[in-house]
């Protein structure tokens, strides 16, 4: 059987595992990161790459900063999960031409990726600190590249965090991209369960039926019961990748130690990070429905789907699109794609993304 997305990371991440206060702002040193490069070989001027610790909240939490122009628009990434972070695989999916037409931040947030600390309690995961920390960062950002305003695009969990951010204070933001949005919790989970079934009796996979049949009535509150869905998504191909043989190439880039962003004990406790996010963040979203408690925004929100993710279905997202009151919006489904969007579709994802500001800089 062939494991993709969700299934695949977590095996992955245990073989990572298996072989191998107040904190100021530190920085990676920058002969040991890729740059970026002009025809002649020499770095390009004005452009930056940065690998630094800052302090969000009184924690240290790690951003990358990559762009060839360090005047271009600030593109803050949210990561999903939560715990996933993207930036072990920056260089394997993230074009040169995003880097182009924006300064990128990637960030770990707290607990995750070279963020994870054991020393982290329940409190320091309350979803109310991870949106004080995007402000935080949001704040630090604005100052350090002279911009009053700056992009905003996360990832499902990412998805989610950007909106509660938006609900507190929106205005460090030119607009919103959401990606694999999940909308509501409790529906999304659901329309995913009963697409398992119909999947499940199509293909006559009597061992599927069976799995199937021992948890109904199917409750989306209960982790045995999401994750069971979450695994037959997967093995039916409505998970994280949709393309043959591309999360291979990841699992193999971190795997053999590729990653310029990593380092292996960092490597290593990304499967912490993952479980302990996961463990402290899911049971405070169960009530998660932006149709009831984000009607309207007041910066354009954008919206990017996979055609084939049955994680976060895209019916539900085009539901609440046309239920979004908002200056500008637009929902852009990409065919041949799952949940993870950037890492399944990148060149798609990064030119949706640089569309929609072109959009937003002429309005």
């Amino acid at each position: 059987m062939r494991r993709t997305g969700s299934a695949a990371a977590a095996l992955f991440l245990l073989t990572a595992f298996l072989f191998a206060g107040k904190t100021p702002s530190v920085a990676q040193a920058t002969d040991t990161l890729p740059l970026i490069l002009g025809e002649d070989g020499n770095p390009v001027p004005g452009s930056i790459v940065s690998l630094q610790k800052v302090n969000l909240g009184g924690v240290g939490q790690w951003i990358l900063i990559r762009g060839r122009d360090r005047t271009k628009p600030v593109l803050l990434v949210l990561h999903g999960g939560p715990g996933y972070s993207m930036m072990p695989w920056v260089d394997m999916f993230q074009p040169d031409e995003l880097e182009e037409h924006f300064v990128v931040v990637h960030w770990d947030q707290r607990g995750a990726g070279k963020s994870f600390s054991s020393a982290l309690t329940a409190e320091d995961f309350a979803i109310d600190v991870f949106v004080d920390d995007t402000l935080e960062l949001a704040g630090l950002l604005t100052r350090r590249f002279s911009q009053e305003k700056i992009f905003l695009t996360g990832v499902s969990w990412g998805s989610a965090l950007g909106f509660l951010t938006l609900k507190r204070d929106s205005s460090p933001f030119r607009a919103f991209i959401a990606v694999s949005e999940r909308v509501d919790w409790n529906r999304s989970q659901m329309m995913g369960f009963e697409w398992v079934r119909a999947e499940a009796a199509a293909r006559n996979n009597a061992e599927a039926m069976q799995a199937i049949a021992e948890i109904e009535p199917f409750d989306p509150a209960q982790a045995a019961d999401v994750g069971l869905k979450n695994r037959l998504v997967e093995v039916f191909g409505g998970g994280e990748f949709h393309t043959e043989g591309r999360w291979q190439g990841y699992l193999d880039y971190a795997l053999e130690g590729r990653s310029p962003y990593y380092r292996e004990a960092e490597i290593r406790n990304y499967m912490r990070g993952i479980v302990t996010s996961q463990g402290f963040v899911l049971p405070q979203s169960l009530d998660y429905n932006l149709l009831e408690d984000f009607p309207e925004a007041d910066i354009p929100v954008h919206f990017i789907s996979g055609a084939e993710d049955w994680q976060t279905p895209v019916a539900l997202v085009e539901e609440y699109v046309e239920a979004l009151k908002a200056p500008d919006k637009s929902l852009t489904i990409i065919q041949d794609t799952g949940h993870n969007v950037p890492l399944d579709a990148p060149r798609a994802w990064a030119r949706t993304l640089i569309r929609i500001a072109d959009e937003v800089a002429v309005r």
